[in-house]
């Protein structure tokens, strides 16, 4: 008899960010796991290629997600066509770096919204009995060890991401009567697209130094999809209100 306390057939979960990156690599591995998924970016091409590589079935959606009110549609008008949901990985977001003097009203609000309302706004969508299945339920947001420890530079963008962790343990009390389980997971920094597109803008002493922030080395995104299909597998149910940080040691000197 097969013992695999990842298996997660029969189950449907929302995954934004799904183009490419960590969110990419979460949704094929929740596909092998048996997930049947709601792929969620701005770039189509980019969830088509994902969802070639997703052996389960899957359903894209290009939402704006700083735009609430298109969340909210076509989410409702998924469900009538995908069915319920059992939880969503909020991995979609952007990077904010500049010092104080150079920080903008306009662009952290831009960042806030991508990066932190939007999970309030999924997961006031998701726990509505519209939409959430009923059981199984868990929702897995991504912070940033720079949600958790100090960097110059980054004050817009750890405003954004010590805010998911706040979220994060608020929802876990709110919704644990209703057996919805919240968890993030604060990754250290990961070789993604993303990370490549801002390589450019440090020096080669930025990069040796950023290296030697993990004693593990820099990791993959593999790394922070094996920690959401931890989470939202049965093997974590009593895991809620969590900060999970997947960061190859950094927050650990």
């Amino acid at each position: 008899m097969e013992c695999n306390p990842l298996n997660l057939r029969g189950r449907r979960y929302l995954v934004t960010g799904a183009s490419s990156g960590i969110g990419k690599a979460t949704s094929i591995l929740l596909s092998r796991l048996g997930a049947e998924l709601v792929l969620v970016d701005l770039n189509v091409d980019g969830l088509k290629c994902t969802q070639s590589l997703c052996p389960n079935s899957t359903y894209l959606l290009d939402i704006n997600l700083t735009d609430s009110g298109a969340i909210k549609q076509k989410i409702s008008d998924m469900v009538v066509d995908f069915g319920k949901l059992n939880g969503f990985a909020h991995i979609a977001g952007r990077p904010y770096i500049a010092p104080l003097k150079g920080v903008s009203e306009n662009v952290c609000t831009e960042v806030y919204k991508l990066n932190t309302y939007a999970a309030i706004e999924l997961a006031k969508i998701f726990t509505n009995r519209k939409v959430y299945a009923g059981e199984h339920g868990s929702v897995v947001l991504i912070s940033s060890v720079y949600g958790v420890v100090g960097s110059a530079a980054n004050v817009g963008y750890a405003m954004t991401k010590s805010g998911i962790i706040g979220i994060t343990k608020a929802l876990a009390m709110e919704f644990a009567s209703k057996k919805i389980r919240f968890n993030c997971i604060a990754p250290g920094f990961i070789k993604t697209p993303m990370m490549d597109a801002n390589v450019n803008s440090f020096d080669q002493d930025y990069l040796d130094t950023l290296n030697n922030l993990h004693p593990l080395g820099l990791g993959e995104p593999d790394d922070i999809a094996f920690a959401v299909a931890y989470l939202f597998s049965d093997m974590a149910k009593w895991v809620t209100g969590s900060v999970m940080n997947v960061d190859g040691g950094f927050t650990a000197q």
